[in-house]
């Protein structure tokens, strides 16, 4: 039910992320924005990237995408900015106002383009989605559990990821049961608080679970 992802998965994961996302600034920024972003991911050599289909021919039902070495991934994908930008330009000049959340989010990515010395191999968890019809099912544990498991097979020693403080306590409430702790608090922008949670394997065991 798990695989790794390949380039003729990206119109689904596009799908997907939409559906999961709805009102998410990456959605609004469009389809090929997306489709972009995640190409940045399949093409970064560090990648790891799984979908959950439940038979051969079936639909995706949900993903999970990051990357080892997440600097350089932010580096790379600084590179290629103004290709994204591109991608999402009709839905900026519609839509004006994002540009200080998509300024927000470029500043942010030029942070964590900024190796970070810490002397651990670590990997990030950048999105996980399913679908709302499919939700519900273990999709979502499965896929990060498999993707801890892909991360931690690879030599990483922390996994971290980001997602909201405020009015999100289901999504808080499951990382937290799967292992995740809260490392610190920040703001990305004046008006969203974010958590960032780190999974330590030295104090952790995964097990395969897919």
């Amino acid at each position: 039910m798990i695989r790794v992802a390949t380039q003729a998965d990206l119109p689904q994961v596009v799908a997907v992320h939409q559906a999961a996302f709805k009102g998410f600034l990456m959605t609004e920024l469009g389809p090929r924005f997306l489709r972009g972003y995640y190409q940045q991911v399949l093409a970064y050599p560090h990648h790891l990237f799984l979908v959950w289909q439940s038979a051969g021919e079936a639909p995706i039902e949900g993903f999970v995408a990051g990357f080892l070495h997440p600097h350089a991934f932010y580096q790379q994908l600084r590179a290629r900015k103004w290709s994204l930008a591109l991608g999402a330009a009709t839905h900026l000049i519609c839509r004006p106002h994002r540009w200080g959340r998509v300024l927000a989010s470029l500043r942010r990515a030029q942070t964590l383009a900024q190796p970070c010395d810490t002397g651990k191999l670590t990997a990030e968890l950048a999105s996980l989605a399913v679908l709302p019809q499919s939700q519900g099912k273990g999709i979502g544990k499965a896929l990060t559990l498999a993707f801890l498991q892909a991360a931690q097979d690879k030599g990483a020693q922390w996994v971290y990821l980001t997602t909201d403080a405020l009015n999100n306590d289901a999504v808080n409430a499951f990382y937290q049961r799967l292992g995740f702790r809260v490392a610190r608090q920040f703001w990305h922008t004046p008006q969203r608080l974010m958590n960032e949670y780190v999974y330590d394997f030295a104090d952790q065991q995964v097990a395969w679970k897919g």
